[in-house]
């Protein structure tokens, strides 16, 4: 009898113990992270200064108010026209950590400037991408009503700055104003005038390279281009002139100077920077944030 009982104890013990084995879970196995990063504005199109009280953040888009998953502040000319930089951390199936999130998972970006959230457009929303993804992403501060790009703030006060817009015939009242059209017909879009910083009621505020031009004796061009006030510039290469393949390139601020990969700051008048032109064949183009 003691035997048979002794047999039916460990025969439920072993039940218990395969069922225990059976409910773990194996851990969630640590992944790269994605890494969330750009230039927020606020809604005049101006890059957010570096500032204590501004932080940029990373929550499920479920729970907005809830756990925060990643968290910066914004940071001034981090590199190429950037003021924020996101690292989410990323884990398998399974058991998450608390701030980590899984392959699809809805997030969202928030900016906050002194503990409020301002409102991001585009869609700060997203699903999360594979894991050691490195993504670009650039917003604006504001509400932006008709979504087109283009806070409602901005084009406002370019109607206040030109009262007389649209008298030659072309439809630019705040109903009509939209980023695809060109109201002072410069070739430069709203949208594009909106984030260079100038006034699309004036073909003659514009964001161009001005003179490009061999300095003499040395292997060195010098760029001249078109700034505006608080706008962001890097002079990029390319082997060719279709786009696919531009690069950042050192520059210096004067012949003599220290090269480097620099971002410039515009004052609203003509900046030269300077380039080692002995790359062979390569194309040049001015980026503004």
């Amino acid at each position: 009898m003691r035997k048979t009982s002794s047999m039916v104890l460990a025969a439920i013990a072993a039940a218990i113990a395969a069922t225990a084995v059976g409910a773990v879970r194996a851990p969630a196995v640590p992944k790269p992270p994605v890494v969330t990063y750009g230039l927020i504005r606020d809604e005049y199109g101006f890059p957010l200064a570096a500032d204590a009280k501004t932080v940029a953040r990373l929550v499920l888009d479920s729970e907005p108010e809830g756990r925060v998953y990643a968290q910066s502040a914004v940071e001034a000319n981090v590199y190429l026209g950037m003021n924020y930089r996101l690292s989410l951390e990323i884990d398998s199936s399974g058991p998450v950590r608390s701030r980590a999130a899984t392959v699809g998972t809805m997030m969202r970006v928030q900016a906050l400037v002194e503990g409020v959230d301002e409102g991001l457009s585009p869609s700060p929303t997203w699903a999360t991408p594979s894991a050691g993804t490195l993504q670009r992403r650039d917003y604006t501060l504001g509400e932006d009503v008709d979504g087109d790009g283009i806070p409602d703030a901005w084009e406002l006060w370019m109607m206040e700055l030109n009262p007389n817009a649209g008298e030659d015939g072309e439809p630019c009242d705040i109903a009509s104003f939209n980023p695809d059209g060109d109201c002072d017909r410069d070739g430069m879009s709203n949208l594009q005038e909106f984030l260079a910083g100038t006034d699309p009621f004036s073909a003659t505020e514009l964001f161009s390279i001005v003179n490009f031009r061999q300095v003499p004796g040395t292997s060195l061009a010098a760029i001249t281009f078109k700034t505006s006030v608080d706008r962001l510039y890097n002079v990029l290469v390319s082997e060719t002139p279709d786009g696919s393949s531009w690069s950042p390139v050192a520059t210096a601020a004067t012949v003599d100077g220290t090269f480097g990969y620099v971002t410039y700051e515009g004052d609203g008048r003509n900046m030269t920077v300077y380039v080692d032109a002995a790359l062979g064949s390569a194309f040049f183009k001015v980026a503004c944030y």
